[in-house]
């Protein structure tokens, strides 16, 4: 109730006043969350160690403004019609898209938590007539839950939730569907693959390089960046292409690896709207976050305990 209530009040913000409030949230989110602050601080510090103090601290507080916006989007966003909705999302690379879903064993669309990935998704819905598959991770807060999967079920989309979702999303696929993932976050060393990026070690979900190699349909890169003046562009890349070896095990982890040198040079111009919040190296690189660590450990202790 509590956000519906607030996103009738932002739903009829224009784009300057959206742009303009939400800058000044994320000052202030930055100033009073010291958690997430800190984890921006790592994480820009570890990728660029050659930049100065000063430069880290302004591409943070970029990022705290950016997704001070985006906070405020997603609120007005289901107030918005669909007319405005494709107004503010234009797409580069539709005859690329238009192509690729019209394959007939399905399309994967692939990208990263940068821009605003749920108006892009939902955009490219409401411009295209479409719905389009995703997968995501439930929320704990049930609240928000509920009204996040109300907002990305919008215009016929379905969300498949990461649990058990690997059968759904082929089966999908065979439909002829689309499916979109997000893949820049880390997983379980047990359900990972040893990758690079930002030319540090880490784990990545093999899930969209499985479903290529199995499938065989167009992989396409897909990311939805703001613009100056506050509408978003959903850039399109062509499909990936990947020549097979008769190692399916080398397949797998090289083709992840193209993913997500793709991610990384899509961030790399657009640093300020990438989730840098994530603990994304935390299990390749545990000492980076040394808060973290503390936390885990009274975490076993207190399983230990009740066991």
């Amino acid at each position: 109730m509590a956000l519906k209530k607030l996103g009738a009040v932002v739903g009829h913000l224009p784009l300057s006043g959206l742009s303009i409030i939400g800058r000044g949230l994320g000052r202030i989110a930055y100033w009073l969350d010291l958690r997430h602050r800190r984890i921006v601080h790592q994480n820009i510090a570890f990728v660029c160690p050659d930049w100065t103090p000063r430069q880290r601290r302004r591409l943070a507080k970029r990022v705290f403004q950016h997704f001070g916006i985006v906070f405020l989007e997603l609120l007005q966003t289901p107030f918005l019609p669909r007319t405005k909705l494709v107004e503010r999302v234009r797409i580069e690379g539709q005859d690329i898209l238009d192509r690729a879903m019209a394959h007939p064993r399905g399309c994967l669309l692939y990208s990263a938590h940068l821009g605003n990935w749920e108006i892009g998704l939902l955009g490219l819905s409401a411009r295209l007539n479409r719905p389009v598959m995703t997968v995501a991770k439930p929320i704990k807060w049930k609240l928000a839950h509920n009204w996040l999967t109300a907002l990305r079920t919008r215009f016929g989309n379905q969300v498949f939730f990461k649990e058990g979702a690997m059968p759904w999303m082929i089966r999908a696929l065979r439909e002829g569907r689309t499916l979109g993932v997000l893949i820049d976050q880390g997983v379980r060393r047990k359900e990972a693959v040893d990758v690079t990026f930002f030319g540090k070690q880490t784990l990545a979900t093999p899930a969209v390089a499985l479903l290529a190699l199995r499938c065989r349909m167009p992989v396409v890169p897909i990311f939805c960046m703001r613009e100056n003046h506050g509408t978003y562009r959903l850039k399109v890349l062509p499909p990936m292409t990947f020549k097979r070896s008769d190692s399916l095990r080398h397949d797998i982890q090289a083709y992840t690896q193209m993913l997500m040198d793709t991610l990384e040079n899509a961030i790399n111009d657009y640093p300020e709207q990438w989730f840098w919040f994530h603990r994304r190296w935390k299990r390749t690189y545990p000492e980076l976050y040394p808060e973290y660590q503390v936390i885990r450990r009274r975490k076993r202790k207190k399983k230990g305990l009740a066991a």
